[in-house]
């Protein structure tokens, strides 16, 4: 089987070179007899793999890669190479060859790609004829903008839907399977009376449109909504009836625009999913938090507007002048922090309020001085303390 396929490449790049055409002076005779020696090499192809019994996926996708290769020399040939054979008196000649070939190319293409539909799908299409194509599909996309000039959707998905048809009716190497669902989900959209956003949303869900693009708009449209909800309560009850709305689609298209990504649907509940686990934490730390306020009113623990560092700093202070004594230090740290919370430590490590009494940065110190400044101020505000000498 391969050294058919290479026989039949070497032949189109030797035999049929413009070059070669030129320097044999082709008269139409000659041309007629390659044409039959074209058609005869490919029957004699088609009938290798047959009569072996090698129909399988492998060699039908060798096969048809094989001659959309071909098919494209030759193109070149016509095209790209034209000034090399066209100022002959062979040009016509030679012009009319190249697009026979062509032709007895596509044809054998298409019995070939019957072999196994779904592979010939994802062959790229031929450059030969890869321009009918794409005039059809932009004829089609036309259409496709009056509809949505007419319709009530928002600009940035318009944006998506619009760039992400365009990007595929103009990519290199556009195929059968690009060309139905382009044709597919444009014929849908422009069948509709009246089109909004949410229910272009939804054909989009339905009819496989899974761009990137779509489902980062999707999210981002999820989160603006979570986002003017101020409860985890209100988040999680949209989130599930997103998920449900989601779930409860009808059953969705086979064709997907990106045949290697999941549907967007799918991404989305998974997303959807990821949320909820989030949001659950969420609620779940909330109401140990609760809890623990609780047991904090309960056992009696004061509630101090310090950092952990100012309040260590603070005691340490008390301890170097004498407020406090320099005995079983150990035990006192241990009393302040089973006594005392801050607004960010409901439990305080005795330990590590002992540490950060002696290990002070310059900020707490500085912050601690200003309370301390604070209530001085307070006291001759306070008990007139500015008019005593020793004050």
């Amino acid at each position: 089987m391969n050294e058919q396929l290479i026989f039949l490449a070497n032949w189109v790049e030797f035999a049929i070179h413009p070059l070669q055409l030129i320097n044999y002076s082709c008269a139409d005779g000659q041309l007629f007899s390659l044409t039959e020696e074209l058609t005869t090499n490919l029957k004699i192809l088609k009938n290798t793999f047959i009569q072996q019994g090698l129909i399988n996926k492998k060699q039908i996708r060798s096969i048809l890669k094989c001659l959309v290769d071909i098919s494209n020399t030759i193109y070149n040939y016509l095209h790209h190479l034209a000034l090399t054979w066209n100022q002959k008196n062979v040009g016509p000649s030679i012009k009319s060859f190249y697009l026979n070939a062509l032709l007895i190319l596509e044809d054998s293409l298409e019995k070939v790609g019957k072999l196994s539909p779904q592979i010939s799908k994802l062959m790229p299409a031929t450059l030969f004829a890869r321009p009918n194509l794409v005039m059809a599909l932009k004829e089609h996309y036309a259409i496709f903008l009056s509809q949505l000039d007419k319709s009530n959707i928002d600009l940035n998905l318009r944006t998506v839907v619009q760039r992400g048809i365009y990007q595929m009716i103009q990519k290199n190497g556009i195929n059968a399977s690009n060309v139905e669902y382009c044709n597919s989900l444009m014929s849908v959209i422009n069948r509709q009376v009246y089109l909004d956003t949410e229910g272009l949303i939804e054909i989009l869900y339905l009819n496989g449109f899974n761009l990137p693009e779509f489902y980062f708009y999707c999210v981002t449209k999820y989160n603006s909504c979570l986002d003017n909800l101020d409860g985890l309560h209100e988040q999680l009850v949209l989130l599930l009836k997103e998920r449900d709305k989601l779930i409860c689609l009808p059953q969705l298209g086979e064709l997907l625009m990106l045949p290697q990504l999941n549907n967007t649907v799918d991404q989305l509940i998974n997303f959807i999913s990821e949320k909820e686990h989030f949001l659950l934490k969420m609620l779940k730390i909330q109401r140990v938090i609760l809890q623990d306020e609780k047991a904090d009113k309960s056992t009696g623990k004061v509630k101090v507007n310090l950092s952990v560092a100012q309040f260590a700093l603070f005691i340490r202070m008390q301890m170097e002048k004498g407020l406090l004594q320099k005995e079983n230090i150990g035990e006192q740290f241990s009393f302040f922090a089973n006594h005392f919370y801050t607004h960010q430590t409901t439990f305080i490590s005795a330990e590590s309020l002992r540490k950060k009494s002696t290990n002070v940065d310059f900020s707490t110190a500085q912050k601690l001085k200003g309370n301390l400044i604070s209530m001085l101020n307070w006291l001759n505000e306070n008990y007139n303390m500015s008019n005593y000498k020793d004050s």
